[in-house]
């Protein structure tokens, strides 16, 4: 038989059969019980996909799901993975001149915490009001390398928290940023406010409720900062302890501290004189502090305000490891000119270079603003200046050597909110996060910085601290 003949049998077999496909119902002929089916042309010609061979190993495109996938190969030695993490990565931090290894020296004084204890000052705009996202990493850190208590808290607690319940007297109180009345000889301290004691007065603190964060619900000494004259004592457990001053470097500032002994829940301290209060103190006898320092509506310049005699003596009094700057959200909608982007940008170069000045083995770390909403004919979208605002904002870090991290990026840029808010993690003002959207920004937070401590123990050949405790704040989604 010729060779035409038979290829000419093939093609007429093929065609018949691709008329069968055409014709043939797709629901099949039904013939009593039996079905007759036929498969289309569709499923004839459609080319079936090839299945991973593994998929445990598929790299995956979300970013959260790439950054756990990195994290595995990062345990298991592939510095690749790092590195691309790095470069990358939206969640990445962005190291001063690309330098992977500028948080050794933290890494290094938090694993000697228990030896020579240190803290962590967060300071940052509405976004941390009520221990937000600083208490997750509070909990993750003195999980690992101890410490215990929330820190310094107002003498005044303006806008309550989540892990601690203060009661304050009624007391002439003042603000650095716009909270309230102001000072004209910038006294404030650290936290950038001020109680004016005239007489006597009771302060008192106790733990909440607050479920995960055990190492906050505890403490094992206070201290009150302040200046003037006067005594206190504090009282817990019955037992009442008068505090000294625990000064190591002098000055105006006082540091008058009471040993309460074991660890306790409650505290209260009774103080008599003329004093200028900046705040009180619940820490743990060793290990990492971390101080929470929300300023409502504040950009973050306002720390060269402060007089240098009440702000300094905290820097020289403590060993701060880390300090935490979040700001930017609020000066997003007024960033519409250039020269009031400079100006921000100049007044920012100020306050790290004070902050430089006055801690300068501190490392620091920048955080910009989330994602922010707004309408435009009638819709929401971002901010049309807030990457220009994020833009100038990397240029401080750049210009100032400090780290940067961009929670904008970070949380899925462009429009994210929107998701966010649809998600529940953020409020229907389409700025600020819910409690259980705060949780996420603190996971994501501790992520990456877990992500170079790790790279950092893997360097010196060390075995990673276990940071293993439970997720503070997403077991409850209440705004």
């Amino acid at each position: 038989m010729k060779a035409k003949v038979i290829v000419g049998f093939i093609f007429g077999v093929l065609a018949l059969l691709a008329l069968v496909c055409w014709i043939f119902p797709e629901d099949g002929i039904k013939i009593g019980n039996v079905t007759l089916e036929f498969p289309t042309l569709h499923e004839v010609l459609a080319v079936e996909h090839e299945e991973a061979a593994d998929t445990a190993n598929a790299v995956p495109t979300d970013p959260d799901e790439l950054f756990a996938f990195q994290l595995k190969n990062m345990s298991t030695d592939d510095q690749r993975a790092f590195m691309e993490f790095c470069q990358s990565n939206p969640a990445r931090f962005h190291m001063p001149d690309s330098d992977l290894t500028y948080f050794d020296a933290l890494f290094e004084a938090m694993e000697n915490a228990k030896a020579e204890p240190m803290r962590i000052l967060h300071y940052g705009d509405s976004q941390i009001e009520a221990d937000r996202i600083s208490m997750g990493l509070r909990e993750r850190f003195q999980t690992a390398f101890g410490g215990s208590g929330v820190g310094i808290v107002p003498a005044v607690q303006s806008v309550g928290t989540l892990t601690l319940i203060q009661g304050s007297p009624k007391l002439p109180h003042y603000f650095a940023y716009n909270m309230g009345d102001h000072l004209s000889n910038g006294r404030y301290g650290v936290i950038a406010q001020v109680a004016k004691l005239s007489g006597a007065a009771t302060f008192s603190f106790r733990s909440s409720e607050m479920d995960g964060v055990p190492h906050s619900k505890t403490f094992s000494k206070v201290t009150m900062v302040c200046s003037g004259t006067g005594t206190a004592s504090a009282n817990a457990g019955g037992m009442t302890v008068e505090m000294r001053d625990a000064s190591i470097t002098g000055g105006e500032v006082k540091f008058l501290t009471a040993a309460l002994g074991s660890p306790v829940k409650k505290v209260s301290v009774s103080a008599r004189g003329n004093m200028e209060v900046f705040g009180f103190m619940l820490d743990g006898n060793d290990g990492i502090s971390v101080d929470n320092v929300p300023m409502r509506g504040c950009s973050g310049t306002v720390f060269t305000q402060i007089s240098r005699k009440t702000l300094e003596p905290y820097f020289k009094h403590n060993k701060i490891g880390l300090i935490i700057l979040q700001y930017g959200g609020n000066s997003v909608p007024y960033m519409k000119r250039e020269k009031q982007m400079r100006g921000y940008k100049q007044s920012l170069i100020a306050q790290v270079n004070l902050f430089k000045e006055m801690s300068p083995d501190s490392k620091i770390l920048f955080i910009g603003p989330a994602d922010m909403s707004t309408n435009v004919k009638g819709k929401k979208q971002t901010y049309q200046q807030l990457e220009s605002t994020i833009k100038i904002l990397e240029e401080v870090c750049h210009e100032t050597g400090i780290a940067f991290w961009n929670l904008y990026e970070a949380m899925g840029g462009y429009n994210s909110m929107l998701r966010w808010v649809d998600a529940n993690l953020a409020g229907k003002d389409y700025v600020h996060f819910t409690r259980e959207g705060a949780g996420k920004v603190s996971d994501m937070l501790f992520n990456t910085y877990l992500m170079y401590y790790r790279f950092y123990c893997k360097r010196l050949g060390k075995t990673p601290k276990n940071f293993d405790t439970p997720q503070p704040q997403n077991q409850q989604a209440a705004k």
